[in-house]
């Protein structure tokens, strides 16, 4: 008998921290009623923004839950908040066997974290590195009006300005470089991790594991997976492949692509590789002690 009577998620296919949501709602065994968002970087309606959804989220951003009336938002939140629920499957994503002050810093670092700047921490290098089929989408799907529309109406001032700069120009070009040496920071700390514990980050499966099934799938949607399955990586290898394994990873990331999904990847790589596969792995190489 569950401890709640309706859940309603709010989210969109491609968004990271959705994915992280539906991965947890899967390996709890959760029910939930789904939501589609179209988000306005990805849509011309922009349903983020409408007053409907502000009012569930006066932020703007995916995901949200809905559990009898109680809103919950940011990914982190929205996580602890499910995992306190009975679901189907006897799985706890914070196991209290394993140290609470560690696990609640590679939670916090593996994600989108309020306060934590773009960049500084393993979870906050991948969207930058995401800007590259968001700046595709931008140019695609929206007219210069429906930008301006945006920037204007998105409670987020910095990414208002930021998706009205991607229409006109390749920003990502400029930015995902910048980020080169903290994610590759990020994988080596995660890499030393890995060679303490076994089979999933700190032993049990984790909230740090949901996290990073959605990053590393991310690095898929770029092209650079390649990185995950590098000499210099033999454990983040391993790991990574014990991810893909679990029905979750089918649930929540891989059963919501469809068609847009898959077409916008193949219009930004076609079938050329990333251009920031090489200087990432040359720089791992360099830096991996």
């Amino acid at each position: 008998m569950s401890d709640f009577k309706h859940l309603k998620l709010y989210h969109a296919p491609w968004s990271f921290c959705s994915q992280m949501v539906r991965i947890a709602l899967h390996e709890k065994g959760i029910p939930y009623e789904s939501n589609k968002i179209k988000l306005c970087d990805q849509y011309p309606e922009g349903e983020n923004l409408s007053p409907e959804y502000l009012a569930i989220n006066p932020k703007g951003v995916v995901p949200a839950i809905d559990i009898d009336g109680e809103i919950v938002t940011e990914s982190t939140n929205i996580i602890k908040r499910i995992n306190s629920l009975k679901g189907q499957k006897d799985i706890n994503l914070w196991p209290k066997e394993v140290d609470q002050e560690s696990l609640e810093k590679w939670v916090e670092g593996t994600t989108m974290t309020e306060g934590v700047s773009l960049g500084e921490s393993f979870g906050t290098t991948i969207p930058p590195f995401s800007l590259i089929l968001i700046n595709h989408m931008i140019k695609k799907y929206l007219s210069v009006g429906q930008a301006l529309k945006v920037f204007w109406r998105h409670p987020m001032r910095d990414r208002g300005t930021l998706f009205l700069l991607m229409k006109f120009l390749p920003i990502h070009k400029r930015v995902i470089p910048l980020h080169y040496q903290n994610f590759v920071d990020g994988l080596i700390a995660i890499e030393a991790e890995l060679e303490k514990n076994q089979p999933y980050f700190i032993g049990p499966f984790s909230h740090v594991d949901v996290n990073l099934m959605a990053c590393f799938h991310r690095l898929t949607d770029i092209k650079l997976e390649e990185i995950l399955e590098m000499d210099e990586f033999p454990k983040v290898s391993q790991y990574w492949r014990l991810l893909k394994s679990r029905d979750s990873y089918k649930e929540g990331i891989l059963d919501f692509y469809g068609e847009k999904e898959h077409g916008d990847i193949k219009d930004v790589f076609k079938k050329k590789r990333s251009e920031h596969l090489e200087p990432l792995k040359e720089l791992i190489r360099n830096s991996k002690p």
